[in-house]
């Protein structure tokens, strides 16, 4: 559910208007009401400075190294040099890049003195250094010419020729530029560069067991520096700057212990119901202990606005058994809870939710991995166990399997979440509008549900024809009257008409394109199922007859098979219930979205 908000408007004198802050910052309580459409160059620049600061922490964090007594230098300082350091250990390793470069280059040619090569170029000889390929080069060249070959590599030799005087010698191959350094040389520096890397490298570790502590406070300050000034930003003066005026949104439940600070120190005040119609009031979602833990999920996607309804309560199930259906998989279900309980123990209180979820997740996908009778990709259907046996011979004297039935029940599933979609559209659309903008809606309410009634009725009672025919028509009647005339409270009845044709099309084939959706369920389910079979026989079939050894090789191939089919299974089985989610039944519940996540002004 949305928590209830209240509006405040706060009248407070210039001189007190620092410590009122600093009060409500620390109550933090308030989520500031922006007057302007953006924040200056300033705050900008400062927000952004949190963030290269946040990245810094992390980076420092990663490095795995024991908190020891923290430094009691300043964080700013502390975030220079770091940063200074991770400057200049770029730079470092893009020269050693260029550097193995010209080594690799410069390889082939062996070590040589520049030194020597000048002075035999005083003396009237120069060397000049060519490469060909091994089968291009020529054997009557060293015959003719005083040639040395000085090596070889990837089927290349490398050689040098001697001129002498006016002499100009012409071979039949690339004439290479003359390498400016030796390879030893080259190698000095590079050892000198991967040095400096280590020292480096030891500078982080030194920052990372003392300085994060005051890396955290200097952001703390920033960001409390920022928060400061986006307030002043958002501030109203009047009076000639003597009376600032403040508002602000604050939860319902939260607001006591405002009403009594605001009591006690006397400020100005006024306290108001939101009109979502012309405000952009925040949202702050508040929970059961279950549906709580998709609300990550419904976040991905967007809140919802202040005046329609939270519909993580009404997809939490649904997502979880999406979820099974899916992966499908009675093994993969036991391995996924029992981790995440075991986790849970020993993770982050932030991240305990995210376990929970996924413990619901594995027990939906136990329950599933029963009823298709999949357990780590064995069929359990093509065992001899009791239940599976007997529901196996049930099924086929009545010329159906387990795989026909499952992928009835994604269409059962489907059209029940599209339904039961609609029926939470009706409570939205009377919520925002009024129970008479609802009435389109009811009207396919009663056409799909009255429907299904008659149809059944007429299949499997004895009512007679002429009876069921007479129902068929109030359902059509009610249905019709709903769609066609009462759409529109507000417009004439001819529009009304037409805008019922219009909608009745968009309704048939949504629906219908709506419901095939649902089918990939199924196909998600029997594909996970069919690459847990797989890898068994793969593992089966190449783990060969040695006695020890083939017992291990084919746990290698279980292992890493099902690893690797429990990620993409499972990564499909995360996306696709969400896609079924958020098109789907987030359409036919007529969601809107767009609400802006509660953010109260708040002192660290």
């Amino acid at each position: 559910m949305i928590l209830p908000m209240s509006k405040y408007s706060f009248l407070v004198y210039h001189g007190e208007y620092g410590k009122f802050l600093d009060d409500i910052g620390k109550l933090g309580v308030v989520d500031i009401i922006e007057k302007k459409d953006e924040a200056s160059e300033e705050v900008k620049e400062k927000y952004d400075l949190v963030k290269q600061i946040n990245t810094t922490i992390k980076f420092l964090q990663k490095r795995g190294v024991e908190q020891k007594k923290q430094t009691s230098k300043d964080g700013r300082q502390v975030f220079e040099e770091v940063n200074k350091l991770r400057d200049e250990q770029e730079e470092k390793l893009q020269q050693i890049t260029m550097l193995q470069k010209e080594i690799s280059q410069v390889i082939p040619w062996g070590d040589f003195s520049v030194e020597t090569i000048e002075k035999l170029k005083e003396k009237g000889l120069r060397l000049k250094f060519y490469t060909c390929s091994a089968k291009k080069y020529q054997k009557e060249w060293e015959q003719k010419y005083p040639i040395e070959v000085v090596g070889s590599h990837a089927g290349n030799l490398f050689f040098v020729v001697v001129e002498r005087g006016e002499e100009t010698i012409d071979l039949d191959a690339e004439e290479a530029k003359v390498p400016e350094k030796p390879v030893s040389e080259l190698k000095h520096y590079e050892k000198k560069l991967e040095e400096d890397i280590r020292n480096i490298e030891k500078e982080f570790d030194n920052h990372a067991a003392h300085s994060i502590k005051a890396l955290e406070d200097y952001r703390n300050d920033v960001w409390m520096t920022t928060q400061y000034e986006q307030v002043h930003e958002n501030t109203i003066r009047e009076a000639d700057d003597k009376v600032m005026v403040l508002e602000g949104w604050v939860p319902e439940n939260k607001g006591a212990a405002l009403d009594e600070y605001l009591e006690k120190e006397n400020v100005l005040y006024v306290k108001s119901a939101p009109d979502p119609e012309k405000e952009k009031v925040p949202i702050l979602l508040r929970n059961k202990k279950f549906s709580e833990k998709f609300e990550m999920l419904g976040e991905l996607y967007s809140l919802p606005k202040y005046n329609e309804l939270d519909l993580t309560p009404f997809f939490a199930p649904f997502y979880m058994l999406f979820f099974g259906f899916c992966l499908g998989d009675a093994g993969y279900g036991i391995l996924m809870a029992v981790v995440a309980m075991v986790a849970r123990k020993k993770i982050k209180k932030e991240l305990k939710n995210v376990m929970m979820l996924i413990f619901f997740l594995g027990v939906s996908t136990f329950f599933f991995g029963l009823i298709s009778g999949t357990f780590f990709g064995i069929d359990l259907y093509a065992t001899k166990l009791p239940v599976y046996s007997s529901l196996s011979i049930y099924m086929e004297a009545r010329g159906t399997d387990i795989n026909e039935q499952l992928f009835n029940l994604s269409l059962i599933l489907g059209g029940l979440q599209i339904v039961f979609g609609l029926f939470l559209k009706v409570i939205n659309e009377t919520i925002q509008m009024g129970w008479k903008f609802a009435l389109s809606t009811m009207g396919w309410i009663v056409l799909i549900i009255g429907g299904g009634i008659v149809y059944a009725l007429g299949n499997f009672t004895g009512l007679p024809a002429e009876t069921v025919n007479i129902l068929l028509y109030i359902v059509l009647g009610i249905s019709g009257l709903f769609i066609f005339l009462l759409n529109h409270p507000k417009r004439n009845i001819f529009v009304n008409i037409g805008a019922g044709l219009w909608n009745t099309y968009n309704m048939v084939t949504g629906v219908l394109g709506d419901l095939l959706s649902y089918i990939r369920l199924f196909a998600l389910g029997i594909s996970s199922a069919i690459l847990g079979y797989v890898f068994n026989s793969l593992a089966v079939s190449m783990s060969g007859n040695i006695p020890v050894v083939s017992i291990i090789v084919m746990v290698i191939i279980l292992v890493i098979g099902h690893g690797i089919n429990l990620f993409m299974s499972g990564l499909g089985s995360f996306v696709h219930p969400m896609r079924l989610t958020f098109v789907e039944f987030y359409k036919n519940a007529g969601f809107t979205g767009g609400g802006k996540q509660y953010n109260p002004f708040r002192k660290i």
